[in-house]
């Protein structure tokens, strides 16, 4: 094994500068991660009510900064001309207020920017980072902002789909957050990074494997919290449980058409960590493209505690298209090589859901670097694991 110093001259692990750490060493084996957004910015001249006017296009910066904590209510009037082809692909217009309309057959076939909501209907999201989750406001809502940023508004349109006319929006503050509740967007919540060192990885395996013993992905991502942490964080941040065979997924994709609903549970192959198959298995996609296209992930209880509360270790990749199976030349997921970017969209989608009360990097003392999946697929890494405390 080489030693870290070894594997950094060599450009196997990060420099100082790529982990913005001042050292002429080796990178920092524990670094405390920034809030983010997580973390409130300034709102000096905030006002306690505006009102906006919305029409389609992409999402509009209403440039009202939000703090994690606040207390919101929306109301929202008028109506837009829906231009919706037919089935022989003419013209067809539909009149659409707020709420939306009910999603048709042809619906099922688009990409919407939040497709549990009616085609047209009034949506929210907070920062303009994609990790984070729209929301539905419709004619009427509250909110209470999950984590901090400004606050855009969009009318719920796939790109092939175009409206005429505006909605016109109000936003009342109901209770502002205390500025006590909140911290400096560039300071490093500590919490976890003083409870975990690369001995905490000492018995976890660096890789998961599939039922033959072939080694796949990196174990890359850790979460500290109970199994109903974990699973509302997950639902939180826009991920979803995939269904455990193909049957399952044939039955759930027939209800969902049926019920004009979009299916993005696709199945995940079952793969071994700690000698059993995952506790876990979930998918974040886009409907049309789950099939070949998700940010995906397998999650298993370690069995180890960390101040009291269960650590859960998990491997995280993006597929990104096909490619052949090397193991039987089957055809099979392409994950994207830079299985980093996917463990940093966990963190920031956490971010964004406002499920995190700290986080770390975590060297261990054998970091893996590079491999291949147990299909065949290469994939590198800085070799640190991130390590995410939950609300």
């Amino acid at each position: 094994m080489q030693s870290t110093e070894n594997l950094q001259s060599a450009g196997q692990l990060p420099s100082t500068e790529q982990v913005g750490k001042p050292s002429v060493a080796a990178p920092p084996r524990v670094q405390a991660i920034p809030n983010g957004e997580a973390a409130s910015p300034p709102v000096k001249g905030r006002k306690g009510a505006y009102s906006f006017e919305v029409g389609s296009g992409d999402w509009q910066d209403t440039g009202v900064p939000l703090m994690q904590g606040d207390h919101i209510s929306f109301t929202a009037e008028g109506a837009v001309t829906l231009n919706t082809p037919n089935r022989n692909g003419g013209p067809q217009t539909q009149d659409v207020d707020p709420p939306g309309v009910s999603k048709r057959w042809m619906d099922l076939l688009r990409q919407f920017p939040l497709n549990a909501a009616n085609t047209g209907a009034l949506i929210g999201r907070i920062g303009d980072s994609s990790a984070g989750v729209p929301f539905l406001i419709g004619a009427a809502s509250t909110l209470t902002a999950a984590t901090a940023g400004h606050l855009f508004l969009r009318i719920n349109l796939s790109p092939d789909l175009t409206a005429t006319g505006s909605y016109k929006v109000k936003m009342k503050f109901t209770q502002e957050a205390k500025p006590s509740a909140t911290a400096s967007a560039s300071a490093p919540a500590v919490g976890i990074s003083r409870e975990v060192s690369p001995a905490t990885f000492a018995s976890i395996p660096r890789r998961v494997s599939d039922q033959q013993g072939n080694q796949g992905d990196m174990v890359n991502f850790a979460l500290v919290g109970t199994q109903e942490q974990v699973l509302s964080a997950f639902a939180q941040a826009g991920y979803q449980q995939t269904d455990k065979t193909v049957q399952d997924a044939v039955l759930h994709g027939l209800m969902d058409t049926l019920a004009h609903k979009d299916y993005v549970d696709m199945p995940m192959s079952t793969l071994y960590l700690f000698g059993r198959p995952q506790d876990y298995a979930l998918a974040r996609g886009d409907p049309l493209r789950v099939a070949a296209i998700r940010h995906h992930l397998r999650v298993w209880k370690s069995g180890q505690t960390i101040d009291g509360k269960p650590l859960w270790v998990g491997s995280s990749t993006h597929d990104n298209g096909f490619e052949k199976d090397q193991r039987n030349g089957d055809v099979t997921h392409h994950i994207d090589p830079n299985v980093d970017q996917e463990r940093d969209f966990i963190l920031q989608s956490f971010q964004a859901a406002g499920v995190v009360s700290s986080a770390a990097y975590v060297l261990p003392d054998d970091p893996f670097l590079e491999g291949k999946t147990a299909t065949g697929g290469s994939f590198h890494s800085d070799g640190r694991v991130l390590v995410m405390e939950l609300r």
